[in-house]
This record gives C-alpha cells, sequence and structure tokens, in this order.
C-alpha cells in the first residue's frame, strides 16, 4: 500500500515524461555509393510514411516516449536494389514489459550488401542481425 501511495504522489507531482529522455531509433545506409535505401517505419500512433536515405548520408532518426500503458513498438520496412528486390521487415523497438516506460533507449540499425546490422550503443560497432529476403516484397507498408 505504501508503494502505491508513494506511486500516486510521484506520477501526480512529475508530469508524464518531464525528466525522461526520448527513446531513439538511427537507420543508417551503408549499402554503397548509388545505392538508396528505402524505408517505411511506423509504430501504432505514428506512421512516417515512405523514405529514402542516400548512402553514408546522415543517420535518419525516430525520436520518440515509451506510451505509459502499451508497449511501444515501431517496425520499418527496409528496401534496396535497383527494383527494391532485397526487403526487410524489421522491428526496431520494442519496449519492455514494464509499466514504467523506459527513456533514453538507443537502437541502430545499419543497412549494408551483406545484411542488416544492429547495435544497442552508439559507441558500440553494430553486429549483422538480418539478412535480406530478395524477391518480390507483397507487402506495400
Amino acid at each position: 500500500m505504501n508503494h502505491l501511495v508513494l506511486f500516486i504522489l510521484v506520477t501526480a507531482y512529475f508530469k508524464p515524461h518531464e525528466a525522461c529522455v526520448k527513446n531513439r531509433v538511427l537507420l543508417h545506409n551503408e549499402l554503397g555509393p548509388g545505392r538508396p535505401l528505402e524505408f517505411h517505419c511506423y509504430s501504432v500512433n505514428n506512421d512516417l510514411g515512405v523514405k529514402n536515405l542516400n548512402f553514408n548520408a546522415t543517420p535518419y532518426v525516430i525520436e520518440f516516449h515509451d506510451d505509459w500503458f502499451l508497449i511501444t513498438t515501431w517496425d520499418c520496412m527496409l528496401k534496396h536494389g535497383a527494383n527494391m528486390e532485397y526487403f526487410y521487415k524489421v522491428e526496431v523497438y520494442r519496449a519492455g514489459h514494464r509499466f514504467i516506460p523506459m527513456c533514453g533507449q538507443i537502437r541502430v540499425w545499419t543497412a549494408k550488401l551483406d545484411g542488416i546490422y544492429f547495435s544497442r550503443s552508439l559507441d558500440t560497432p553494430p553486429v549483422l542481425a538480418l539478412l535480406w529476403n530478395l524477391g518480390v516484397c507483397l507487402l506495400n507498408l
């Protein structure tokens, strides 16, 4: 009961997200010169539309707060190739199973010719996490 009273007092005192640094997902294109990365990222509450990222361009950054009641997820359909024949639908962020949202989380996704690389830190080199699907992508996301 004491914990509940403390929780109510703390949440009443602080506005939601006041002290919580936004989470970030960064998308990098390291496919090579003249090879754009097409991506379409969305969550339950946001749809960023289809975008393109050129080789070695400034990373695309998605900033957001975790939802207080739902488990926040972000998905991105990544595509590349002359006819966008290489693709992968990636869950680029998923909040933990917690009532208290996470703050300041970082997810780094890097598209390279041999696959999609991942890191949870700007200081840690990304590692190969996923291999591209090849063929016709029937998902128009």
